[in-house]
């Protein structure tokens, strides 16, 4: 019987140039109605999951920033968070700085949408159109690393092998490879707090609701949604993922086809 069923943002339920489709709109309420618990797990930030999302949408939680926090989105309450700190960052700089990355050092939830930046010297398409779209809230990192206690790392690599590369570098903290939201190619890599997951976030609302993880379903599109995709054994991608993922989960209807209420018809749960 499924109790919870949870779904990635961007790509899957949201499209650049369309939003979200009625269809999916229309099928999470009836679930709604029908006493399941809906969640959006996401790589936003809070502030940037609001900038989309209306307040009405048919949602109860949010599992935002790649599950470094859970927010109760009927309440407007946040449940829980988890950062990364100052100390590790210490470490990852000069890591980062050496193989000459652009990267990104987000404040603590729920301000995590401020965040100051590093350029390198070589340039990164991507990394200024972020800084760019987020121009508000960005600072140039000075000499001194403010004491802060950080969310997290996002930064701008060249290609896959750099994620490996990095990946065989670093212990004790979390990474997460994601495809690029605005350009939806380039690779990005982020750096969270070792417990951070969006599995990991969803185990603590299954255990908020007495939920069994074998009544959950989720959806996702992308790299940043395979924790949730290994984690849960109810775990679909939409077609627009990529082929990589298609050969490992079930494939449900594009985002822009409306991809839950295809897939929550195909469970019959609508």
């Amino acid at each position: 019987m499924i109790k919870l069923f949870a779904t990635d943002l961007d790509g899957t339920i949201l499209t650049r140039d369309k939003g979200f489709v009625e269809a999916d709109i229309d099928a999470l309420r009836k679930i709604g109605e029908k006493g399941i618990i809906r969640v959006i797990a996401t790589g936003r930030t809070l502030n940037s999951a609001r900038s989309v999302i209306p307040a009405d949408f048919p949602v109860d939680y949010l599992v935002f920033s790649s599950g470094a926090g859970v927010y109760d989105w009927k309440e407007n309450e946040l449940l829980q968070s988890k950062h990364l700190g100052t100390e590790k960052l210490k470490e990852l700089i000069p890591l980062l700085s050496d193989r000459k990355l652009n990267f990104t050092l987000h404040w603590p939830i729920p301000d995590n949408h401020h965040f100051y930046y590093s350029q390198a010297e070589t340039g990164h398409d991507d990394f200024h159109r972020f800084i760019k779209h987020n121009e508000q809230f960005a600072l140039s990192l000075e000499d001194d690393l403010p004491e802060k206690d950080y969310t997290q790392i996002l930064a701008f690599l060249p290609d896959i092998d750099t994620y490996e590369y990095i990946s065989g570098k670093v212990s004790g903290v979390k990474t997460v490879r994601a495809t690029s939201p605005i350009d939806g190619q380039s690779v990005w890599m982020e750096f969270f707090h070792h417990g951070v997951s969006k599995a990991e976030g969803l185990k603590f609302l299954c255990n908020l609701k007495n939920i069994n993880e074998n009544d959950v379903v989720v959806l996702g599109n992308d790299f940043n949604d395979l924790d949730m995709l290994q984690t849960f054994r109810s775990a679909y991608v939409v077609s627009n993922s990529p082929q990589e993922l298609k050969e490992k989960y079930t494939v449900v209807a594009a985002a822009y086809e409306g991809a839950a209420a295809d897939l929550l018809k195909k469970l019959s749960i609508l």
